[in-house]
């Protein structure tokens, strides 16, 4: 068994997780309040619709609810259909650039209602799938997006499976085989952003972390470098052979990656690279007001890999227009805002939205944040007016939401009733909210409340 396995396996089977860093406590707080309320939000979208449709006509399971609501299921099938509702508006929340939390609450939630585990339980288990999932991924030096892989779908079965491996209490040979299996079980690639798959391969890569830790507690075996071997998962992926893939994660349990400030919660429901822009295009909007018909051009200062990323440069639709930095900073100059309103395919087609998208214009790189490689120091957005003037935005560093700029207590609220009180009217949104802000002192997830969704 390689080293990095190794460490992994006796982190989750060890002693660490009895003295967490209280910072680390409130990440994983704020991460399952995020989740919850994009998962709300998330519920009658088609994707959400068609994976649910899937579920039923394969046969329900039981011990689970799905999507917190009246329905019973096994946990896979809730970790499936509830990482799909999450991720469908690409609202969900970031970090080391793998859409964390979208995969990991939906998991830990329903295999807490079937073991019957308390919410400083599922806590552990959200930072166990955390730091692992984390402690792989930095490893790769190359930007995997660039080379066509969703990082999300790929490695997210190995953090769920860290996730439930540590609800469970599984031994470390146990824990080793789990991580082997859910090696073997990711995928995704980036030509599905902007459809319906993107959300769909997280919650495949979900499903398949669940379905890896039960066959490892009933015995089934893995390859024992499925991970950090040369035939391992880690050294496929690699584009070039950088990845370190033989020496020890001797920082798990001593360092917390959750402890500091490396969850990114979106302001904005469109894909991380874009936020930074928009607040930019927001920016404008609010301090000069410009009449879109006399933007002349736009131009957006954004780094290479953010870049590669926002792919779609005409969208026509609400899903394409999630991965394009033009309709974000189209729609931030025009009305001040990119919220759940403006991601419809109404507004997209709207005539002032495609005319100044027409207008912007990209220029990528350098890539050269010191402590975000794949980002530029900062973005900007400026405007060449008909009567000559140039309007630029203040540099954005670090969008509103960000770790390092993070969310106040009163915007995550807002943006969590914004999220449910349409679906769950103000009073099951409040008591969801009071519940999963208060997740540690829960003596069973069966604390969170059953969810009723009102139809559209």
């Amino acid at each position: 068994m390689g080293a990095l396995t190794q460490s992994i396996a006796d982190f989750l089977a060890g002693e660490a997780f009895g003295a967490i860093p209280d910072a680390a406590v409130s990440l994983a707080v704020d991460g399952f309040t995020d989740c919850l309320a994009v998962m709300v939000a998330g519920v009658h979208e088609p994707v959400t619709r068609r994976v649910w449709e899937q579920v039923e006509a394969t046969g329900l399971g039981s011990g689970s609810r799905l999507l917190l609501g009246d329905t019973a299921c096994a946990p896979a099938q809730a970790a499936l259909v509830g990482t799909t509702a999450a991720h469908a508006l690409d609202f969900d929340d970031y970090a080391f650039s793998n859409h964390v939390s979208a995969l990991l609450v939906p998991a830990v939630v329903a295999e807490a209602e079937r073991v019957g585990s308390t919410g400083r339980d599922m806590v552990a288990a959200y930072l166990a799938g955390f730091e692992v999932w984390a402690a792989v991924f930095k490893r790769e030096p190359r930007h995997l997006h660039s080379k066509g892989w969703h990082p999300t779908g790929v490695f997210g079965p190995i953090g769920v499976a860290a996730a439930l491996c540590r609800l469970r209490g599984l031994s470390a040979a146990q824990c080793r085989n789990a991580i082997g299996l859910a090696a073997a079980s990711g995928g995704g690639v980036m030509d599905n952003f902007g459809t319906q798959a993107k959300p769909w391969q997280g919650g495949r890569a979900a499903e398949a972390g669940v379905v890896a830790v039960e066959l490892a507690s009933r015995g089934m075996t893995a390859g024992q470098d499925a991970l950090d071997g040369s035939g391992g998962l880690m050294a496929a992926l690699s584009p070039s052979g950088e990845v370190d893939r033989t020496s020890p994660a001797e920082h798990l349990g001593r360092e917390w990656l959750s402890a500091g400030p490396s969850l990114n919660i979106k302001p904005h429901p469109t894909v991380g690279a874009s936020q930074r822009a928009i607040d930019a295009a927001i920016q404008l909007h609010r301090d000069h007001a410009p009449d879109p018909g006399s933007v002349r051009a736009v131009t957006v200062r954004v780094s290479e890999k953010h870049a590669a990323v926002m792919r779609l440069h005409r969208p026509t639709t609400a899903s394409e227009a999630r991965f394009s930095v033009e309709f974000g900073v189209a729609a931030g100059l025009l009305v001040g805002r990119v919220g759940l309103a403006e991601l419809s395919d109404e507004f997209v087609n709207d005539a002032r939205v495609q005319a100044l998208i027409r207008k912007i214009n990209i220029e990528t790189g350098p890539d050269d944040d010191p402590s975000y490689p794949v980002g530029a120091r900062f973005d900007t957005v400026c405007l060449e007016m008909a009567d000559g003037r140039h309007l630029e935005s203040e540099p954005v560093y670090r969008f509103c939401g960000h770790g390092e700029n993070p969310m106040t207590e009163q915007a995550l609220s807002d943006k969590f009733a914004d999220c449910t009180v349409r679906l769950l009217g103000p009073s099951l949104s409040d008591r969801l909210l009071r519940a999963v802000r208060g997740l540690p002192g829960l003596q069973t997830a069966a604390d969170l409340p059953t969810l009723v969704f009102r139809q559209d």
